[in-house]
């Protein structure tokens, strides 16, 4: 599934102003060739959205099914058949993607489009020598029986990786539970990010078509405030996309994990163009990072923070199911945090539907 354009010298990113009201799709793809450039007839289209979890569109935390649709519809028109699938946060099961798909507004997309929503929970493992972290990799089968891969993630913040952009947006590929189990083996922001880019290069998508409508800033991935960035972004080089982003809103790329590791690959392209707006024309002043990521603008260090259940904590157990080091418990019907356990993954934050856990420093 490898694709020699994430290796390229040169990449292209076209980017045009949008509103979720005037999607032009194939007029953002027309100067990379269009959707017949990717996609044959007959040929199964996986639409790798953004699933973190079971919620409403409008809190921006998953892939806008306006986006999805126009999508679909495109890929439709020239004789593909797409079929949405992603792995949220915790346990896959076929009942949780049921939740999330329903909370999403994708089983009445599906139901309008008459397209698939993914079921399938199987997974295999991918010999891959050459990888950093990874020497064997376990993708899904939806995602290894795809004939192409549109990947449509959303700008947002990421606890973590500091955004969750186009090199990021494939580790839904990952088995429900393996997806913690890496939090723990990866401590690091390096190792993650080392992890996160073996991945990638397994399960590399045909095309990324980025949600920036409303995007996610400050305390993201699922805890942020929307942000209207009003635009729309693709290009075959998720490298490159990204690169793209930062240079769009001001953040150093060296300081995000992932572009790091990219760097250190080589998978920077050498030169990208852009044959709509450039980032400079749809520049954005004022973007806000999370709290812990001030080092990007100022080069000084914060504090390590904590997770902390706040009183919106209902003990639901989520935050229970995704903690690889079982550091978490329901105690009293609130969750219990044993901070001689905790690796500061911050799973527990991004998973959590009502914003029940906070990050904060503790002194």
């Amino acid at each position: 599934m490898m694709n020699q354009f994430l290796h390229s010298n040169t990449a292209i990113v076209s980017i045009q102003k949008s509103t979720y009201d005037n999607l032009n799709i194939e007029s953002l793809l027309k100067p990379i060739g269009g959707f017949k450039n990717y996609i044959s007839k007959g040929e199964r289209v996986l639409l790798k959205t953004n699933l973190l979890n079971a919620t409403e569109p409008e809190k921006c935390i998953v892939t806008n099914p306006v986006v999805i649709s126009a999508v679909a519809k495109s890929v439709l028109k020239v004789g593909g058949i797409p079929f949405i699938g992603d792995s949220p946060s915790g346990q896959f099961t076929k009942r949780r993607l049921k939740r999330v798909y329903k909370k999403s507004g994708l089983i009445k997309l599906s139901k309008q489009l008459g397209i698939e929503l993914n079921y399938d929970t199987s997974s295999k493992k991918i010999d891959f020598p050459n990888g950093k972290r990874l020497q064997k990799i376990p993708i899904y089968n939806f995602v290894l029986n795809a004939d192409k891969i549109i990947s449509l993630p959303k700008i947002k913040t990421h606890s973590f990786m500091m955004m969750t952009l186009a090199t990021k947006i494939m580790f839904g590929s990952i088995p429900g539970l393996t997806k913690a189990k890496y939090h723990s083996m990866f401590l690091r922001r390096k190792e993650f990010a080392e992890m996160l880019i073996d991945v990638l290069l397994v399960a590399k998508p045909n095309l990324i078509i980025m949600d920036g409508v409303v995007g996610m800033q400050g305390e993201g991935p699922s805890s942020g405030d929307p942000v209207e960035l009003e635009v729309m972004l693709a290009s075959e080089n998720s490298v490159a996309l990204d690169l793209a982003i930062c240079k769009m809103l001001d953040i150093e790329p060296i300081g995000i994990p992932t572009l790091k590791e990219a760097k250190i690959r080589n998978l920077w392209p050498l030169q990208i163009d852009y044959p709509l707006l450039s980032p400079k024309d749809v520049k954005y002043t004022g973007f806000i990072l999370l709290s812990s990521a001030g080092y990007l603008l100022t080069g000084k260090k914060t504090p390590d923070r904590f997770p902390c259940p706040n009183v919106k904590c209902i003990g639901c157990d989520q935050c229970v199911e995704v903690c690889s080091r079982k550091a978490i418990k329901i105690v009293d019907k609130k969750a219990k945090i044993d901070y001689s356990k905790c690796i500061k993954c911050y799973c527990c934050h991004e998973v959590y539907t009502y914003n029940a856990i906070d990050l904060e420093t503790m002194i």
